[in-house]
């Protein structure tokens, strides 16, 4: 199944060749938590480390040197398995379709709209990027979880998570039975310049225990401390 890590854990490999490209993703993702490393061409990536230790590759196609799409097709044929973004100028059906077959898991063309990128790498990160925890639970209380599909099955009812329910849901079970602070779940899933109320937050918990708990009015597992946070109580 595709696992989950945190955002302040990726690591992440920027290859753009246009300065201003390559800083404003670098500002922009490092501000958010991630750890970015940027370069000029991918043999400048490569001089670094032939093993490539990165959780996502961003990667421009018209670049000097090496372009991006011959770069990705030698990482397929040495099965460094990667996941890439490309993000370029070249906006024509058959080099999107060069990129995919090249092994990207998205493309986007620029100009671009640097928060629905940053949404869009996230997200990537969040369904493409493997942890290495102990296994999530297919059971929560009253309902079981379909960790691939992202799916929760209750009473033959099914609920499919949005990225945000599944972030949050993870974190407090790879943290039960201790309290956690609002603010850091708002800073898990929206980032820590978006102004979210507290109430953002509480709809996750309505619904947790719509889905989990035997008597939702009563709740024994998805637990709310007032003016301090909530836990999941095993």
């Amino acid at each position: 199944m595709p696992e989950v890590i945190e955002r302040n854990k990726a690591y992440i490999a920027l290859v753009e060749d246009d300065d201003a490209i390559r800083e404003l993703l670098s500002i922009n993702l490092q501000s958010i938590g991630f750890r970015v490393d940027s370069f000029f061409s991918t043999e400048q990536m490569v001089r670094k480390s032939e093993t490539l230790p990165y959780d996502l590759l961003i990667l421009d196609i018209m670049l000097p040197g090496e372009n991006g799409l011959k770069f990705a097709q030698n990482l397929q044929k040495k099965e460094q398995n990667i996941p890439i973004l490309f993000i370029s100028a070249l906006g024509h059906d058959e080099k999107i379709k060069q990129a995919y077959l090249a092994g990207a898991i998205d493309y986007v063309i620029k100009p671009f709209e640097i928060q629905q990128v940053l949404l869009k790498i996230q997200n990537l990160l969040f369904y493409f990027v493997k942890r290495h925890t102990a296994p999530l639970p297919s059971k929560i209380g009253e309902a079981a979880i379909d960790w691939d599909l992202m799916k929760v099955v209750k009473d033959k009812e099914e609920y499919i998570l949005t990225p945000k329910e599944a972030k949050v849901l993870i974190h407090f079970v790879e943290n039960p039975n201790q309290i956690i602070e609002r603010k850091k779940l708002i800073e898990l899933v929206w980032g820590k310049d978006v102004y979210v109320t507290s109430r953002n937050v509480d709809n996750f918990l309505v619904k947790f225990r719509k889905w989990f708990e035997e008597d939702p009015t009563n709740p024994k597992i998805f637990i709310t401390y007032p003016k301090k946070g909530y836990a999941f109580n095993t």
